[in-house]
């Protein structure tokens, strides 16, 4: 009864969904119906959806298997600031290939793998954080690899997870109380994994809607969680916790405090959460 009880001293809808977890670490679908529930609260919703995700996902470490072939990065600019590139440098410090991709270069590949009109799409779109999610899955579908954040470092498993990841796909989820949803900024996988091939696919049918609401349910995090909690995906989360000490942290790079950063950018238009979490959820059955 300790996890159970401590979910009663928690705020809002936190109760609710801290059972569900407790509940569904036994079996069972206490957090689907919470997702479901068409009274509850969008947010807490949401948050029951991610956790449904990372519970049903969840895994460790590789500790054999083949490599994942190289690593790669995206930057908008081919000439970024001295912050990213010693970043970069430090990927590079690993022993495995690292390819950098500029925007030009991201369209390139984009139009010889996907033609032409895919490559005009990639370039049109309105910010460079759009571009990268949707880049990196081009590029994971294509050739595989490991995809990290460019704003980022590698822990002291970088290495050997590089060395033997290879074989599946992965990625990490955010598991704070309450908040839980599968992060996209360190993904890997083989070439042409079915869920990074299902999720590209998602994130372009979401582009596809004349009322986008915002980066993070389009294409970034708040997308990844919606599309694996609907689809049968083969992929390993590992926890945030696990991933931060092992294999990646980012750093506070000083773009984060402009326009750049899609957060700022959005916040100065206005954007909040509440048109994406309607349009996520608009059509959970």
């Amino acid at each position: 009864g300790g996890r159970a009880g401590r979910a009663e001293v928690t705020r809002g809808g936190q109760p609710g969904r801290l059972r569900a977890v407790v509940a569904d670490l036994e079996g069972g679908d206490a957090l689907g119906a919470l997702v479901r529930d068409a009274e509850a609260h969008p947010m807490t919703r949401f948050e029951a959806m991610g956790w449904q995700v990372f519970l049903r996902h969840r895994g460790g470490l590789p500790d054999k298997g083949p490599g994942v072939g190289d690593i790669f990065q995206f930057w908008d600019d081919p000439e970024p600031p001295a912050e990213i590139i010693a970043g970069q440098k430090a990927w590079q410090s690993l022993g495995q290939p690292v390819a950098w991709y500029s925007e030009d270069a991201a369209a390139e590949y984009v139009a010889q793998h996907f033609g032409a009109d895919a490559a005009a799409q990639l370039r049109g779109l309105w910010h460079p954080a759009l571009k990268s999610d949707l880049f990196r899955l081009y590029r994971l579908v294509q050739d595989g690899g490991l995809y990290a954040d460019a704003d980022s470092l590698p822990g002291p498993g970088a290495a050997d997870f590089a060395a033997h990841a290879g074989a599946g796909a992965w990625a990490s989820s955010m598991t704070h109380v309450p908040k839980c949803v599968a992060i996209n900024g360190f993904l890997s996988g083989p070439a042409g994994a079915p869920v990074f091939v299902g999720f590209l696919d998602h994130v372009l049918h979401n582009l596809a809607d004349p009322l986008a609401p915002g980066i993070f349910w389009l294409s970034g995090p708040g997308a990844f969680t919606r599309y694996l909690w609907e689809a049968d995906a083969d992929i390993t989360l590992l926890p945030r916790g696990v991933q931060k000490e092992a294999l990646f942290s980012q750093f506070d790079a000083p773009y984060k405090h402009t326009a750049q950063n899609w957060r700022v950018f959005e916040h100065g238009r206005g954007m909040g959460k509440a048109d994406g979490l309607d349009a996520l959820l608009r059509d959970v059955t």
